[in-house]
C-alpha cells in the first residue's frame, strides 16, 4: 500500500478520518450555518453570521478523547540528565547514559496515583540521542553500557503505561544536533546537508538509506509501506516516526516542538509527510504543538489564559497553515473573527515541569504542592489540559522530593473533588430548550446538556441545595462536542437570605469550554447558588455543573522582597500564618507570621495557614535569590532607566535598543554599583514576566570590578538555554570574587532585534559571606 505525500493534504486526511468541513454559503448574510469541524468567515458575513459560525465549530473525535484526559504527564530523561544541562550539543558520548536503578514502573505508577491518564515520553531530545534501539543511527541506547546495550526506554515506558492504564504519547524532537551537518562528532549528518528530495519508501531498508531509498524493508504485521518525496533528514525522521508508531502499541499523542538547533543551518521540515504518516499509522492520535490538533498555550510556566478559547481563527486553510506558536493574550475573541479566517477547534495544552527546568540536576528545586495545585487550576481549570513533566535522576528513578510534591498535590485535588456539594440540589433556569432541561447539567454525562431556548444568549441557572453548604470551587463544563464553545462571560452569585451577592473570585469569569474551575477567594456558605451567563455566542449550554470545597485552605501569598530586603506574607483568611526559613515544611507549632521578614541575602520562605483545629493548609514556598539591592545605583548604555533593573519590582524594566547585529562595543550594558565591596559567587537575571519576548537576553557577558575602572570578565559568552520558552529567573555561578561593581552586557536577544531588557538583576553572595551574615 503506497501513497505519495503530495497527493494528501491535512484537510483531506482530517475529512476522511473525522468530518467534512463546511461548504461556504452563497448567501452569507442569511445562511443557515451547519455544525462542522471547520468554518470559514466569508466576505459580507454579518456579525450575527460570524458569531454563529464560531458557535458551530466542533472538535474532532481525537480531540474529544484528548480533552477528556485532562491530567497528563511528560517524562524527560536522557543524556542531559547525566550532564546536568537542558540542551545537549550532539557531541555526547553514549557511554554517559547508564542509569543504575532504572524503573519505568516507578515513573508511571506515580503518574497514575496523581490522576494521570497519559504519559508522553521524550524519545529523542534536541541532542539527537535515541532512547530506543533505532535501525537508523548508532547514536542510541544500543551504544550505551545500560543493560549492555540491550535497553529500550521507550518499550519500558510503553509496557508500564499499559500495565497502569495510561495512554502513551511520543515526543520526537525535529531538531537534531547529532545529525547537524556541522557536528564534528558526526560529519555525515543528515540535518541541513542539502540533499535532494527523492522517492523514498518508508520504512526504508537501512542498508539502502542513501544509495537506494526507494527500497523498503518489510513492514511489521498489520502495517503497510508508504512512499514520499523527501530529503535525507526527512527520510530519517519519517523512519524513526515509523518505528515509534508501529512497534510500541497504540500511540495517543505525537508531540513536536519548533526548536531549531542552529539557525545558520537550513533544514526544511516536511510536516505534511510527517502528519500523513501519523494519520495512516495511528489515526486516533492527536498531533500536538506543531500540528493541527493541539496547540501550545504559549509559555512553559504552566499558565493558561483566564480567557481561553478553543475555537481559533486561522489565517489560512488548515492544510496550508504552518501552526506557529500562539502567544498573544487574545486568540479567539469576537474582535479576532475577521473575514477570510478559517475557524478551527484548536485546544490548549498547558505544560510545565515539576522542576525549574526539564531535566534533573542536583541544583534544581522541586515545585511545592501548593504550586502544583495552583497549576492544576491554571490548566485544567482554565479550559486546557495539564502536561506536567517529571524528571528522573541519574539512577533512573523519580526522586523522593518530586514524588512527595506530586503525591500531596494528588491528595489535595482528590479530596477536593471527591464530594460534589451540588448532589441532591434542584436545578432550574429562566430559559430552557426543548429536551435540554436544567437537570441534565448534573447527570454525570458530558453528552447530555442544558441549553437555553432558541434566540437566548443570556440566562440564569439556579441551584437550590437541600441544606446550606460551604464551598469555594464552582466547576462548569459546556457541551462542546455537540454545541461548541459559546459562553463569553458569567457571574457566580449566592443568596445571603435577603439578596443575591457575587463573592470575589480568584480569576475573572469569562470562557468555560471543556472545563472551568472557578475558585472563590474565600469559602461561602449558602443554600442557593446561581450562574448568570451574561454573554454567549448563540444559546449557552452546560453539560455539567458542580460545587466543591477545597480540602485545604489556599496557600498564603509570599510577596517579592522589597528593596530594603524584607519579605511579606498575606492571606485573605483571618487565620494565623505559620512559616519557616530553614527549608522544612511549617507545622502548627512553627513561628506565627507577625510582620515582614528580613532576608537581605536571600533564602527560602515556606508558609501556610493554620486552621482553628490546628491543621496546616497548603504550603507556599518561595526562594528569594541573591542580594537585596539596598543602596545600589545603576547606569546603562546606551539609554534607559537603569534604576528599574534594581528596584525589586519585576513589573518595571530597564530596556534599550541598538541596531540589530551591532558590533561588540555597542552592545547594551548595565553597570551596577553596590556601594561597598562584597564577596559574590554568581548573578541572577530576571527577564520580563508578561510573556512579551522583546528584548529577552539569551547571550551575555558578565564582568566585575572593585574600583569601576579595572574589570575582570567572569563569564565571557554565556547563554541562557531555552529562555524564550521559559523566561524565568536565570542563575549563573562562578568562582567567588570580591567586587563592588558588576556589569551585565547583552550580546544577543532571542529575537536578534537589538532590544535588551532587565526586569531585575542581582548577585549571588558567596556561601562564606552568607554564613558570616
Amino acid at each position: 500500500m503506497r501513497f505519495r505525500a503530495e497527493q494528501f493534504s491535512l484537510a483531506t486526511l482530517a475529512s476522511i478520518l473525522l468530518a467534512a468541513p463546511a461548504s461556504p454559503s452563497a448567501s452569507p448574510k442569511s445562511a443557515q450555518v451547519d455544525y462542522s469541524t471547520e468554518q470559514v468567515i466569508l466576505p459580507g458575513d454579518s456579525q450575527e453570521v460570524i458569531v454563529e459560525r464560531a458557535a458551530k465549530v466542533l472538535p474532532r473525535a481525537n480531540q474529544t478523547a484528548w480533552m477528556r484526559l485532562e491530567r497528563t504527564f511528560f517524562l524527560h530523561f536522557g543524556p542531559n540528565t547525566f550532564r546536568g544541562v537542558e540542551w545537549g550539543d550532539g557531541h555526547e558520548d553514549p557511554s554517559i547514559f547508564n542509569p543504575t536503578a532504572f524503573d519505568a514502573d516507578q515513573w508511571v505508577s506515580a503518574m497514575k496515583r496523581a490522576g494521570g491518564n497519559l504519559v508522553i515520553l521524550v524519545a529523542k531530545h534536541h541532542d539527537g540521542f535515541c532512547l530506543w534501539p533505532t535501525r537508523y543511527t548508532a547514536h542510541s541506547v544500543a551504544a550505551s553500557p545500560w543493560l549492555r546495550g540491550k535497553g529500550d526506554e521507550v518499550r519500558a515506558v510503553a509496557l508500564a503505561a499499559r500495565a497502569h492504564g495510561l495512554a502513551l504519547g511520543i515526543y520526537l524532537s525535529p531538531a537534531d544536533l547529532y545529525q547537524l551537518r556541522t557536528n564534528p562528532a558526526n560529519p555525515a549528518g543528515y540535518y541541513g546537508n542539502g540533499s535532494p528530495r527523492v522517492r523514498s519508501t518508508i520504512p526504508t531498508d537501512p542498508e539502502a538509506f542513501r544509495g537506494n531509498p526507494a527500497r523498503g524493508r518489510p513492514p511489521p504485521p498489520g502495517f503497510a509501506s508508504y512512499t514520499y518525496e523527501v530529503d535525507d533528514y526527512n527520510r530519517y525522521f519519517l523512519n524513526q516516526l515509523y518505528e515509534l508508531l508501529t512497534e510500541y502499541g497504540p500511540i495517543s499523542v505525537a508531540w513536536f516542538d519548533g526548536a531549531e538547533p542552529d539557525p545558520s543551518v537550513q533544514q526544511t521540515y516536511d510536516r505534511v509527510a510527517w502528519y500523513d504518516l501519523i494519520r495512516q499509522l495511528q489515526p486516533g492520535a492527536v498531533i500536538s504543538i506543531k500540528g493541527p490538533d493541539v496547540r501550545w498555550v504559549g509559555n512553559e510556566g504552566g499558565y493558561g489564559r483566564t480567557t481561553e478559547w478553543s475555537v481559533i481563527p486561522l489565517s489560512q486553510p488548515p492544510d496550508r497553515f504552518t501552526w506557529p506558536d500562539m502567544q498573544a493574550n487574545d486568540l479567539g475573541s469576537r474582535e479576532k473573527l475577521t473575514p477570510g479566517s478559517h475557524l478551527w477547534w484548536y485546544p490548549a495544552e498547558v505544560n510545565t515541569s515539576i522542576l525549574n527546568g526539564w531535566f534533573w540536576s542536583p541544583a534544581k528545586h522541586t515545585k511545592s504542592p501548593a504550586e502544583l495545585v495552583d497549576y492544576f487550576y491554571r490548566s485544567v481549570g482554565r479550559n486546557g489540559n495539564m502536561l506536567l513533566s517529571l524528571a528522573p535522576d541519574t539512577r533512573g528513578l523519580v526522586p523522593d522530593d518530586q514524588l512527595a510534591s506530586l503525591g500531596q498535590m494528588a491528595t489535595v485535588i482528590g479530596d477536593t473533588f471527591a464530594h460534589d456539594l451540588a448532589a441532591g440540589a434542584t436545578f432550574t433556569a429562566d430559559t430552557s430548550a426543548t429536551a435540554h432541561d436544567p437537570a441534565l447539567a448534573h447527570d454525570g454525562d458530558l453528552d447530555t446538556w442544558w441549553e437555553a431556548a432558541p434566540g437566548r444568549s443570556t440566562a440564569t441557572f439556579t441551584l437550590t441545595l437541600p441544606a446550606a453548604a460551604t464551598f469555594d470551587v464552582v466547576s462548569l463544563q459546556e457541551a462542546i462536542d455537540h454545541r461548541s464553545q459559546r459562553i463569553e462571560s458569567f457571574v457566580i452569585e449566592t443568596w445571603d437570605g435577603s439578596a443575591w451577592t457575587a463573592p470575589a473570585t480568584v480569576d475573572e469569569l469569562t470562557t468555560v469550554g471543556h472545563k472551568r474551575l472557578a475558585r472563590l477567594a474565600v469559602p461561602v456558605t449558602a443554600d442557593r447558588v446561581r450562574i448568570r451567563i451574561t454573554q454567549s455566542r448563540l444559546e449557552p449550554t452546560l453539560a455539567e455543573l458542580g460545587l466543591f470545597k477545597q480540602a485545604l485552605p489556599l496557600a498564603p501569598v509570599i510577596a517579592g522582597r522589597t528593596r530594603d530586603g524584607f519579605v511579606g506574607i498575606s492571606h485573605p483568611h483571618a487565620l494565623p500564618i505559620v512559616y519557616t526559613l530553614d527549608g522544612r515544611e511549617p507545622t502548627a507549632d512553627s513561628p506565627v507570621y507577625r510582620g515582614p521578614i528580613a532576608l537581605p541575602d536571600g533564602g527560602t520562605v515556606k508558609a501556610a495557614v493554620r486552621t482553628a483545629d490546628r491543621r496546616v493548609g497548603l504550603v507556599a514556598g518561595e526562594t528569594i535569590v541573591g542580594a537585596a539591592p539596598t543602596g545600589w545605583t545603576a547606569a546603562a548604555t546606551p539609554s534607559g532607566d537603569a534604576a528599574k533593573a534594581i528596584d525589586a519590582d519585576a513589573g518595571t524594566l530597564w530596556e534599550t535598543q541598538v541596531a540589530a547585529g551591532a558590533a561588540p562595543p555597542n552592545h547594551p550594558s548595565l553597570t551596577v554599583d553596590m556601594g561597598a565591596a562584597r564577596r559574590i559567587g554568581g548573578f541572577a537575571y530576571l527577564p520580563r514576566q508578561d510573556w512579551n519576548f522583546q528584548g529577552v537576553v539569551d547571550r551575555y557577558r558578565f564582568e566585575t570590578s572593585l574600583d569601576g575602572v579595572h574589570w575582570t570578565t567572569q563569564v565571557a559568552a554565556g547563554e541562557f538555554a531555552n529562555i524564550r520558552n521559559n523566561p524565568m529567573l536565570q542563575e549563573v555561578t562562578f568562582a567567588p570574587v570580591d567586587a563592588r561593581y558588576f556589569r551585565f552586557t547583552a550580546l544577543r536577544d532571542v529575537g536578534q532585534s537589538g532590544w535588551a531588557h532587565v526586569a531585575e538583576i542581582t548577585v549571588l553572595p558567596a556561601s562564606s559571606e552568607r554564613n558570616e551574615r
